[in-house]
């Protein structure tokens, strides 16, 4: 997964749990408070509690939550990309309609309209409004949603290793045989795996001492040791360091091995 949609991933979390404990917008007077939940409004006046469940606010949330997961699912193509650009861009459209809905319905000439359990009462007073963190967090998820739409998740400037790059970081840690088959796996090279040896046509690439029993049908084998590697090429034996063993065993694979599926580039 490239780290441009993880970034996004994180950020779409970020705002989906600060949402969940905190309002996205908030009125303050003394005697009067109106926030916006992700269910919501919730109002307190004189001590008193109302809530207003408007399923707008929820639905800006869902959207939310699904822009940042459409990448995740659908990696295969940019359009993903282009598809949670559109989510989010309904999220942000639904909670323009929520903020209309206040202005219209709790909001009048001046005065807030506070809802009571026999109808609604009109008070005017002096108030401050607030937008807090969620509104910030949407923000930014919709610059970097976009920005990766625009640019197909491709704008953070780090090289990335090449194949042969991982396959001899990855021997540091694994053996020379997990490296070569990481490597096939991502070519899309078919192998087959008799006794612990890697096969690809007449060519056998197996770890440690070479066992004759093991290599009857092979016309070549590459063997890897801890310290070194050996290659017979049917007629002569040659000592090559790991790093050499391995760089021989693809290029002879890819001339000797049949493609399979070919690994799929990311968002392309």
């Amino acid at each position: 997964m490239r780290l441009e949609v993880i970034i996004q991933l994180l950020i779409a979390l970020a705002f989906v749990l600060t949402w969940i404990f905190m309002p996205f917008w908030s009125l303050v007077s003394n005697i009067y408070i109106q926030k916006l939940t992700l269910l919501g409004f919730s109002i307190t006046f004189l001590g008193s509690n109302y809530f207003l469940f408007v399923p707008n606010a929820l639905a800006a949330f869902i959207y939310a939550i699904v822009s940042a997961v459409i990448p995740l699912v659908w990696r295969s193509s940019r359009y993903s990309l282009y598809l949670s650009l559109f989510t989010l861009s309904l999220a942000a459209m639904l909670l323009v309609t929520v903020f209309i809905f206040q202005s219209r319905y709790l909001y009048y000439g001046g005065y807030s309209i506070v809802p009571t359990a026999t109808g609604y009462t009109y008070i005017r007073i002096p108030y401050r409004t607030y937008f807090n963190a969620p509104l910030y967090l949407f923000a930014v998820l919709f610059a970097v949603t976009a920005l990766n739409a625009t640019t197909r998740a491709r704008w953070i400037m780090v090289r990335k290793l090449s194949l042969i790059e991982e396959a001899l970081t990855m021997v540091r840690v694994k053996d020379p045989i997990s490296a070569i088959r990481m490597a096939l796996g991502r070519l899309g090279i078919q192998y087959s795996v008799i006794n612990g040896s890697l096969v690809i046509g007449d060519l056998a690439i197996i770890m440690g001492g070479v066992e004759k029993e093991k290599l009857k049908d092979a016309k070549e084998y590459i063997s890897f040791t801890d310290k070194n590697s050996i290659y017979f090429d049917g007629s002569s034996i040659t000592e090559l360091s790991i790093e050499q063993g391995i760089l021989l065993a693809l290029s002879k694979a890819l001339i000797k091995g049949k493609p399979g599926r070919i690994e799929v580039v990311e968002y392309a």
